[in-house]
């Protein structure tokens, strides 16, 4: 490929999460890539351009596979493109334009592989105005764009720059990127929030950056927030909306004292993290009040993406989802029930996130079995709000 490929910016091996890496992992090009500093003057850059073109790629945790990567790079190679504009590729990094192009939902990456390969779009090419610089998280710039930027300006700053300038993009739709930094604000877990009244001392297992402390606030509640996660770099950013940052290996324990001390508890996705997570529970059922409750999360194993995938032969992990490689524990609802019990909680409110099997599985596939949960293989994720017994 003659295109020049970059990495603005490389992952601090101390600091990223492991789902983060392996997005990184599978997501980098199937072809040498280098590593910049953000922090390197746009001038610098270009003079080192031994071409006309050149792959920026600003945030590199994203799944995109390997032939997509040749498909787009063969499709803006054969041109003939804009050199005023910038090209991506379709993708979930800007919702604003990616809502026009029809995509199979998924959940896995055999699901995401398929629905990338159902695109039928009649042209390869759409244009599109970004709603925000984040639409520029992975582009292809011409020389003649990066020499128009402001000379000593940092790589680092150049999506912020193109959106300000009002820059279209080709969006190349033979593919698809699916981008985890722009699911960040789902970390709020305003969804959680609505389950409950927020008061008192509020304990997070795996806060991350703190984005449902900040969110909870946001809705009134005074709350003294306590977030426990092990990245480094998560937490320094929690500690803008944290009261207390504490760094921990969750799978070796929860470096808290017995006693009880919180009105609320949040697991949010997070027991699934643990080796085993009902000695979690039975700890954490010694830090609550007796009138407190746990509010967590946990993915279903029995969706049906799970069961589709195995049938083929398939059980990829990924760095986010139901299959997250540093999942430990699997369950479905009989099962996190039984270890939400045995751990001294008991349920008093369950909620789901959904997403259905095609029809054509009641028809042809599930009609001759008898025994199945049905609405198992519909659910995503469980929600529960469980009290102290």
């Amino acid at each position: 490929m003659s295109i020049l490929t970059c990495v603005i910016g490389a992952l601090k091996s101390h600091g990223a999460s492991r789902e983060r890496r392996l997005a990184v992992a599978m997501g980098r090009p199937p072809f040498p890539c280098m590593e910049m500093d953000p922090a390197m003057p746009v001038e610098e850059f270009v003079s080192g351009l031994g071409g006309d073109l050149a792959c920026l790629i600003f945030d590199p945790a994203f799944w995109y596979p390997a032939e997509a990567w040749r498909a787009w790079f063969n499709a803006v190679e054969s041109g003939p493109g804009d050199p005023m504009c910038l090209d991506v590729p379709a993708g979930n990094q800007d919702k604003a334009w990616s809502s026009k192009i029809p995509l199979l939902p998924y959940a896995t990456l055999r699901g995401l592989e398929e629905a990338a390969r159902s695109l039928r779009l009649r042209d390869a090419w759409l244009e599109a105005r970004p709603s925000g610089p984040g639409a520029f998280r992975v582009v292809i710039a011409s020389r003649l764009l990066l020499e128009m930027a402001p000379p000593e300006m940092g790589l680092g700053e150049l999506p912020l720059h193109w959106f300000g300038q009002g820059l279209g993009c080709r969006v190349f739709c033979r593919g698809w990127l699916h981008s985890f930094g722009a699911l960040e604000a789902e970390g709020a877990r305003e969804d959680l929030l609505g389950m409950c009244r927020w008061r008192g001392m509020v304990l997070e297992l795996g806060c991350d950056q703190g984005l449902m402390a900040r969110a909870c606030r946001s809705r009134g509640f005074e709350c003294t927030w306590v977030g426990v996660d092990y990245n480094m770099e998560a937490l320094a950013k929690a500690g803008r909306h944290v009261d207390l940052a504490i760094c921990a290996d969750l799978t070796q324990g929860l470096p808290l004292a017995g006693t009880s001390l919180f009105d609320r508890i949040v697991c949010a996705d997070f027991l699934e993290h643990l080796p085993y997570p009902w000695q979690a529970l039975a700890q954490l059922r010694r830090c609550v009040k007796e009138d407190g409750l746990l509010v967590a999360s946990f993915p279903n194993v029995g969706h049906w993406t799970v069961v589709a995938d195995l049938l083929a032969g398939r059980f990829d992990p990924t760095p986010s989802g139901i299959l997250c490689v540093t999942h430990l524990r699997f369950g479905t609802r009989r099962n996190w029930e039984k270890w939400l019990r045995d751990s001294g909680w008991e349920p008093v409110r369950w909620e789901y996130d959904r997403f259905a099997p095609p029809g054509a599985w009641d028809e042809s596939l599930l009609g001759p079995l008898a025994d199945i949960d049905r609405d198992s293989l519909s659910i995503l994720r469980f929600k529960v709000v469980a009290q102290p017994v």
